[in-house]
């Protein structure tokens, strides 16, 4: 156990609060998925996250910037007191994600870290995956991993390398991808955890059904496997809101889901070049807002909870803000904006310009596509 003796075992514990995971019928906890850069063109990760959660429908963004840690930003259900990380990225393009897992027979502590904080803490002191892997590890051999009846699946990625964790409050797995693609919704598939598993089938088979949409939706049902994957056909399965022949089976994008968030790491500047892609809220009922990580200004509307409360009151009311299809066309014109501020910010950097002066055309076009997002959102 190092990284200062695991942040002071992790600051106590107490300051970072767990909240354990939401019990119902199917206990669903969100779907993450991550392409590789062997499949987005070469110049970026991409990591995706949709969050369930019944109880803690509220989403803001969340700035880090402590001294002598990394920074990071990242989407969360706390309050901005006490920060965390439902999916969040830093300043080494370090970026992890986190879902329920299966059950076991043993249960986590009921104080202790929660998964966002332990996110968060790992965001903080990781300057690679392989790092924050580890990280997460000694928080578990440290029994101050606190998340209930349920254990855990992560997803953990740098600029050039991606994991994905299986853990209970006992057992820790992690493997690493080589390329291609991962997706994982609640259901263990390391040979080494699910031996462990008490999951019933039924389940099992919903989350891998969950699993088989969004590959279907993201590979167009395993035509479009050469065609370089982008932040469009990333963020498409997180609105996939039913599974043809399964109406019982929770769908990607169901009643539950409070978010979304695609964290696009650029691989050769990720400290200023990368980007997260923010559903504040239910992802059919908001538009994918383009965040980039060297945002000076954050709008208290993403800070005091007021943006993703408007955005539940048209999902209560069954409103959408556009049509798919338009909310996609909407999106387009953001992604393209941000698109050619990352390549004219990546010209000054490759030119050996300041990193102040590529944050100035991302932070201009940041405010330019937020107020085109404000006002779509004031007119409905």
């Amino acid at each position: 156990m190092n990284k200062k003796l695991l942040t002071i075992l992790l600051l106590g514990a107490a300051v970072i609060p767990a909240f354990p995971a939401v019990e119902e019928e199917d206990n669903h906890e969100c779907t993450s998925w991550v392409v590789m850069p062997d499949l987005t063109g070469g110049k970026t990760m991409l990591l995706h996250k949709n969050r369930d959660s019944k109880g803690l429908p509220r989403t803001n963004l969340f700035r880090g910037a402590q001294p002598g840690k990394h920074a990071w930003i990242g989407i969360s259900s706390g309050p901005q007191t006490a920060p965390s990380s439902n999916a969040g990225v830093n300043d080494c393009g370090v970026s992890i994600v986190m879902n329920n897992g299966d059950r076991t027979d043993v249960a986590s502590p009921v104080k202790g870290c929660s998964t966002p904080g332990m996110a968060m803490l790992a965001l903080e002191n990781c300057s690679t995956a392989a790092e924050a892997v580890e990280y997460l590890h000694e928080i578990v051999k440290a029994k101050k991993y606190s998340h209930g009846k349920n254990g855990s699946i992560w997803i953990v990625c740098d600029p050039n390398k991606a994991f994905i964790i299986e853990n209970d409050a006992a057992r820790f797995a992690a493997h690493e991808l080589k390329g291609g693609f991962g997706v994982r919704a609640n259901g263990w598939h390391f040979p080494e955890m699910v031996i462990y598993s008490t999951l019933p089938q039924d389940r099992l088979t919903r989350y891998a059904r969950r699993e088989l949409s969004v590959r279907s939706t993201l590979f167009a049902e395993g035509t479009k496997y050469k065609e370089p994957v982008t932040v469009e056909r990333m963020n498409a399965p997180s609105r996939v809101n039913e599974i043809p022949g399964e109406p019982k089976a929770p769908p990607v994008c169901g009643s539950k889901t409070v978010s979304g968030a695609t964290m696009a790491i650029d691989r050769e500047f990720p400290g200023v070049l990368t980007t997260l892609y923010a559903a504040f809220g239910h992802p059919r009922f908001t538009v994918y807002l383009p965040i980039p990580f060297t945002i000076d200004q954050v709008p208290p509307e993403l800070q005091d909870n007021s943006f993703s409360e408007a955005v539940f009151a048209r999902f209560d009311a069954k409103r959408e803000l556009l049509p798919q299809d338009k909310l996609v066309e909407f999106e387009r014109e953001l992604n393209k904006r941000q698109e050619e501020a990352i390549e004219k910010a990546r010209a000054i950097l490759k030119k050996g310009g300041s990193k102040e002066e590529a944050a100035k055309i991302l932070n201009e076009t940041f405010r330019r596509n937020w107020e085109a997002v404000k006002k779509l959102s004031a007119g409905k």
